[in-house]
C-alpha cells in the first residue's frame, strides 16, 4: 500500500521521470520471465523472446539514458545471482532512475544491496480504523454490531 501511494504521489510526475513501470515479481521468480515483465511493463507491448540475452537486449535499448521508476512487488527470491541477471540492464538508466522493492523477506532486501525501510506494525485501533474505512461501500453506511464483531476479529488476526 505504501508503495503504491509513493507510485501514485504527484510528486513522483514532477520527479521527471521518463517512465514508471509496476511489476509483481511473486515467489515464481525466473530470470527471464521477470526480465520479460519489466521490458513489457516499460514498453507497454507483449514480447515473444525465449532468449535472454534479446530481451535484456530489448530492455537495455529501452532504458538507455533514461531515468526511470520501477517498482518490483512481493519479491520472495532469495538467490543474489539470479537478482543481478535480472538487474543487469537495469544500470543502463540515467542518474536519478529508482527501483523500489517491496518483501517480507529482510534476506530478500540484503540480497538486492538495497537501502531497508522497515515499516512498524500497525497497532490494533489503526488496523481498526483502516479496516472500517474499507468494509463499507458507502461512507455514511455504519457497520451493525454483527459486522463491527466480525471486523473485529479479522483486525486481531
Amino acid at each position: 500500500t505504501l508503495a503504491q501511494h509513493v507510485y501514485n504521489d504527484p510528486k513522483i510526475n514532477n520527479a521527471k521521470f521518463d517512465t514508471k513501470a509496476w511489476v509483481c515479481v511473486s515467489d515464481h521468480f525466473h530470470v527471464l520471465t521477470v526480465t520479460k515483465t519489466i521490458l513489457e511493463a516499460i514498453t507497454d507491448r507483449k514480447d515473444d523472446s525465449g532468449n535472454l540475452e534479446m530481451v535484456h537486449k530489448k530492455l537495455k535499448q529501452n532504458l538507455l539514458g533514461k531515468k526511470f521508476l520501477l517498482v518490483l512487488d512481493d519479491v520472495w527470491n532469495q538467490r543474489r545471482d539470479e537478482w543481478e541477471a535480472v538487474q543487469t540492464p537495469l544500470t543502463y538508466g540515467a542518474t536519478g532512475s529508482r527501483i523500489l522493492v517491496t518483501t517480507r523477506d529482510e534476506k530478500v532486501a540484503s540480497n538486492m544491496q538495497s537501502k531497508v525501510h522497515r515499516l512498524k506494525q500497525l497497532r490494533e485501533d489503526e488496523c481498526w480504523n483502516v479496516f472500517a474505512k474499507h468494509a463499507s461501500i458507502d461512507d455514511n453506511l455504519e457497520l451493525n454490531n454483527e459486522l463491527k464483531e466480525i471486523g473485529r476479529r479479522i483486525v486481531e488476526k
